[in-house]
């Protein structure tokens, strides 16, 4: 059960993810061929996926945490995993990665949900042993912010916005490493 003091953020947050997600379905379904035919780009299917993942985590465990007597825990535990199996599921897009050279960039943000939900679970786990845990509590919501994070930068970058900032350049240089095809020499001719 939740105390009183954090059901502000608990209710924040289920209006928040829900109006993200709604729009998330709106801009998908301006134009839905570009995110689920055959033909669409991986990106932007995992971009889909991955942030709708994210908002939908949020939501779940938001309302839940708002209904009397339930027991948070378990709650926690249970909606990671869906979470967890959905990240697990974007790996079948890795070949098509590969494919179109971004295969850094799309382990970078797979390790970085998997971590999120895989951290999440663990903490349910926790909360679920002991229910008192203020920490813990804590921690969960650090955790959704974070979820936030994985959330609005995929459905940010699924409406086909430029990667800017810092935090994109870091990414950008540090995937660039490993997605770029490697110049080599030629050998010279005899």
């Amino acid at each position: 059960m939740i105390t009183p003091e954090f059901q502000p953020f608990f209710l924040a947050s289920v209006g928040a993810s829900a109006a993200l997600i709604g729009l998330l379905f709106v801009s998908v379904s301006i134009a839905p061929e570009r995110v689920f035919s055959d033909q669409s780009e991986p990106v932007r299917r995992a971009q889909a996926l991955s942030a709708f993942t994210a908002l939908t985590n949020i939501f779940f465990i938001s309302m839940m945490s708002l209904v009397p007597a339930v027991t948070f825990g378990p709650v926690v535990t249970i909606i990671a995993i869906p979470a967890m199996l959905q990240t697990i599921a974007l790996l079948g897009l890795a070949r098509q990665w590969h494919a179109i050279g971004i295969i850094a960039r799309g382990l970078f943000l797979f390790l970085a949900s998997a971590g999120i939900y895989g951290y999440e679970f663990a903490l349910g786990i926790q909360i679920w042993r002991n229910p008192t845990s203020k920490d813990a509590l804590i921690t969960v919501l650090l955790v959704l912010m974070g979820a936030y994070a994985i959330g609005l930068g995929r459905a940010w970058e699924l409406l086909g916005a430029p990667r800017q900032g810092f935090i994109s350049g870091a990414i950008e240089t540090f995937v660039d490493r490993f997605d770029r095809p490697k110049k080599t020499n030629p050998s010279p001719k005899s």
